[in-house]
């Protein structure tokens, strides 16, 4: 086996190649996430648009149940006007008379009602003129962001792809039963299988060592671990 305190030094490096690694990796997990949130939201505020339209659907068909009703009582006064002329007494032809003027009367009614819908359909147009302007914008910029994600996974998977091929050659140095002990403890330990003692406590799990753990780190005779968390341990020179 070669000389141990390189290979605490080899553990080290291909500890901190290791860290890289994993976390650049877990940003490229994230990323997917990211658009999903992003496409999300972009969604969400589409809602209000179709919110915004649904509401206009529904003061057309109102406004068309109201021109159903304007034009009903239009035929009634038509009815009663054709009938007016045929009646025999003045009796009859009052009746006739306030039946069209109460007929007219609806209808005026009505027709405020029309216009009254036409302006809140007018007013509803116009802000969804204004979301639609907004969420044009809005595409734009998340478009912008996927695309910068985009480049961003190529960039990571790149990087990735070096420190990898960086590791493999650094782990060609270190002794083979020395290295899967190490990628066995990487695997178990939140993949941190070396830490650093400092002032008398593994940086792993923060534990007080042992003076004598602490004297077998500083000889570098055996590779030593934390009793406490398993991690492999080492002074900083």
């Amino acid at each position: 086996m070669a000389d141990l305190s390189e290979q605490i030094k080899l553990l080290v490096e291909l500890q901190a190649l290791d860290s890289r690694i994993f976390k650049l990796e877990e940003d490229l997990e994230a990323i997917p996430l990211r658009i999903r949130e992003m496409e999300e939201h972009y969604q969400s505020k589409s809602a209000n648009l179709k919110s915004l339209e649904d509401g206009v659907k529904a003061l057309q068909l109102k406004r068309k149940d109201k021109e159903g009703e304007l034009k009903a009582k239009e035929d009634s006064v038509k009815k009663f006007q054709s009938q007016m002329y045929q009646v025999k007494t003045n009796k009859e032809y009052t009746v006739f008379q306030e039946e069209i003027g109460r007929a007219k009367a609806d209808g005026s009614i009505i027709e405020e009602d029309i216009l009254k819908i036409f302006d809140e359909i007018d007013i509803e147009n116009k802000k969804i003129v204004q979301e639609k302007d907004f969420l044009k914008k809005e595409e734009s910029v998340l478009a912008e962001d996927k695309k910068k994600l985009g480049e961003e996974t190529g960039r990571i998977k790149d990087e990735v792809a070096k420190l990898k091929v960086q590791r493999t050659e650094l782990s060609t140095k270190v002794d083979k039963t020395i290295l899967l002990k190490y990628e066995r403890i990487l695997t178990n330990k939140d993949r941190r299988a070396v830490v650093q003692v400092a002032n008398g406590s593994c940086q792993g799990c923060f534990r007080v060592m042992p003076a004598q753990v602490l004297n077998e780190v500083r000889m570098q005779e055996v590779i030593v671990t934390c009793e406490y968390c398993a991690r492999i341990l080492y002074f900083e020179e």
